[in-house]
């Protein structure tokens, strides 16, 4: 086998792998989305309101809009980084597919 031919191989198995996972990412997404929706409630979670402190050092107890502002900025997170995995997802399928399949055709026409 020649030294081309056995980088084409890698470079084809390197970005199949890698499209593999991107699939895998996005199936997961879909499933926890549509067919799990408690798959990832716990996974985000929002604890208590983070408390603010007095001048002597006590702390004073959190408001009512304080606490609402705080669930809302979790959940705002929490939909921000499904989008972001979403992305990263998508990337690697459109980039790794042509990429392994350019390297494959190149591969089985070497001889």
């Amino acid at each position: 086998m020649s030294l081309k031919k056995a980088y084409l191989y890698l470079v084809s198995v390197i970005s199949l792998v890698i499209w593999v996972i991107g699939a895998i990412m996005l199936l997961n997404m879909a499933l926890k989305t549509w067919v799990f929706t408690k798959a990832d409630k716990d996974f985000y979670y929002v604890g208590p309101c983070i408390a603010k402190y007095n001048s002597d050092g006590t702390t004073m107890p959190c408001s009512k809009e304080e606490e609402e502002k705080q669930r809302a900025s979790a959940e705002e997170n929490r939909a921000a980084q499904k989008q972001r995995d979403a992305s990263q997802a998508l990337a690697m399928i459109l980039i790794a597919g042509p990429v392994w399949y350019g390297h494959w055709r190149m591969a089985k026409r070497e001889v």
